[in-house]
């Protein structure tokens, strides 16, 4: 009677492994089945009456513990051959979309340049009112960022799972939730203003219009990035800035030529995205698939990329509000922007337009030959596997180093070139406390591209603490650095002390987390077949 009951048990718990790997193929740690169990209705108590476990997660630890256990005893996939020409193809495609993806922020840039107006452009306004429209920016990043780096995980998620019919539903949910916690933090600034008077009201107003109609734009153009169709949003992003630029033009206030803008922008984007779901859902059945793919499941499987999209935001941001709130000088409010700052940042950042547009297919190179390298992994020793990953690894990133360097000369070439015309007089950094703030930063962000590189290929190998770790280091020590210098060296300038060394610490210090895992890449090969 006894064996009869192990061997019940035994059946039942090969069912149980197999229809946790058919609802998520790619689980990553225990949490991750505990959250698949929970979905598919197991408890404390049916676990322990079945299998004899005290409570789901240390049923999920064996589960999880068998699984790569099976994994690692199953036969090689069939290896597919990709011809030179299909290979070539598809490294022109990345490049392509690559490019594509940037020309959105192109276009705003090169109109805040020439027409000195786009979204949330600061030119035009008065100090005060920059301070509230630079405020709005950071915090419209700091509601969204997190959702829209979710969206995209689950939008993949879903996509490679082919539930095709969910995607709709699901990513548009996200999108509620973002915007209802985008709210919930308006009205808490408003609160904590009228209970902590920090700037006048009209400022506080002028900043929450901005950040709502910010968010919902950001919102709305990812659903546009995450189907691949930036060529829509490069037509929608002209169309809003052209726009806002005859508004202005013919008299209407440019916070309100501006705000209108962003407005079309977000219909516009929202609308494009949900004909394109549309097409995509084509042919399958109604879109119900929420309730079919539990949401603790998705949200547990998006939380790391969730994190990363909040923290990136803040670090990109943390030394502007260093430089804004630095105490050099009297400030009317404790937080003041300073337009000299802001407009050295925004040259470096176009530096960054041509190693994110070939980030895609470096990526793509690297996971390739890590597929090539799994069909001869038992044929070879560790060490040789190791050698041949690091050279791969190296090869890549001195590829993405050089376009990075190559960002910066081009970008450093342009405003030597259009200094003297007079469009871009009052628009290129060549006085003050600019061309500081623009040659530090612009060679910080070359050193930043190799640390994103190294997070989004630990993100792609499945491996997200560590690159999450690196990114909250980097945050903390950005904030000490830039706040030591600013105090130290009397000058808000010196808050891109900041960006410099936490850079130097991403490159350094995420590079060395990723020659720490090629050790053990024969085991993230397995986890990602």
């Amino acid at each position: 009677m006894g064996v009869s009951q192990s061997a019940f048990r035994e059946v039942n718990w090969s069912r149980l492994r197999t229809q946790v790997q058919e609802t998520n193929p790619d689980v990553q740690d225990p949490l991750d089945v505990a959250a698949i169990l929970e979905s598919l209705g197991w408890t404390d108590r049916r676990v322990e009456e079945s299998f004899g476990y005290p409570d789901i997660f240390h049923a999920a630890e064996d589960l999880y513990n068998d699984i790569r256990r099976n994994l690692e005893q199953s036969p090689l996939p069939i290896k597919v051959t990709i011809t030179a020409r299909a290979l070539l193809l598809s490294v022109i495609r990345d490049i392509g979309h690559g490019l594509t993806f940037t020309l959105p922020m192109i276009v705003s840039v090169a109109a805040m340049i020439t027409l000195h107006i786009s979204f949330a452009s600061y030119q035009f306004f008065s100090v005060a009112n920059a301070t509230a429209i630079a405020l709005a920016t950071f915090l419209s990043f700091l509601t969204t960022g997190g959702f829209t780096q979710a969206m995209t995980n689950i939008y993949y998620v879903l996509s490679g799972m082919q539930k095709v019919q969910e995607i709709e539903a699901t990513v548009f949910l996200v999108m509620r939730w973002a915007m209802g916690v985008t709210f919930a933090f308006a009205a808490l600034v408003v609160v904590g203003d009228f209970v902590f008077p920090i700037m006048p009201e009209s400022l506080v107003i002028l900043m929450i219009l901005y950040m709502v109609l910010l968010s919902m734009m950001w919102l709305a153009f990812t659903g546009l990035y995450i189907l691949r169709r930036e060529y829509f949003l490069t037509f929608i992003t002209a169309a809003a800035i052209a726009v806002a630029y005859f508004l202005h033009r013919r008299g209407l206030p440019v916070e309100w030529a501006q705000a209108v803008a962003m407005g079309l922008a977000s219909l516009l984007g929202l609308g494009t995205s949900l004909v394109l779901f549309r097409r995509r859902t084509r042919g399958f059945q109604a879109l119900t698939g929420v309730f079919k793919t539990r949401l603790a499941q998705l949200a547990h499987g998006a939380s790391p990329y969730f994190i990363y999209g909040l923290l990136y935001f803040v670090y990109i941001y943390i030394d502007r509000l260093v430089a804004w709130s630095s105490q050099t000088t009297y400030l009317p409010y404790n937080i003041w922007f300073r337009g000299q700052y802001e407009l050295g940042m925004d040259w470096s950042l176009m530096a960054l337009f041509l190693p994110l547009s070939v980030a895609e297919v470096l990526i793509s190179s690297v996971m390739r030959r890590l597929e090539a390298m799994e069909h001869r992994l038992r044929l070879r020793s560790r060490e040789e596997m190791v050698a041949e990953l690091r050279q791969v690894y190296f090869i890549r990133l001195g590829i993405f180093v050089a376009v990075s360097v190559l960002g910066v000369l081009l970008t450093q070439l342009l405003v030597k070139f259009v200094a003297p015309l007079p469009l871009f007089r009052t628009s290129v950094p060549v006085r003050g406390v600019e061309p500081f703030v623009f040659a530090w930063s612009s060679w910080a962000y070359v050193l930043l591209s190799v640390g994103i590189f190294n997070i989004l290929l630990l993100f792609t190998l499945s491996h997200p603490r560590p690159a999450l770790r690196v990114l909250g280091y980097g945050i903390i020590g950005d904030l000490v650095i830039g706040v030591l210098a600013t105090q130290f060296l009397n000058g808000y300038q010196f808050a891109v002390m900041g960006l410099v060394g936490s850079a130097v610490f991403l490159a350094a210090y995420s590079t060395q987390v990723v020659l720490r895992l090629l050790p053990q890449m024969d085991y993230f090969l397995y986890r990602l077949t």
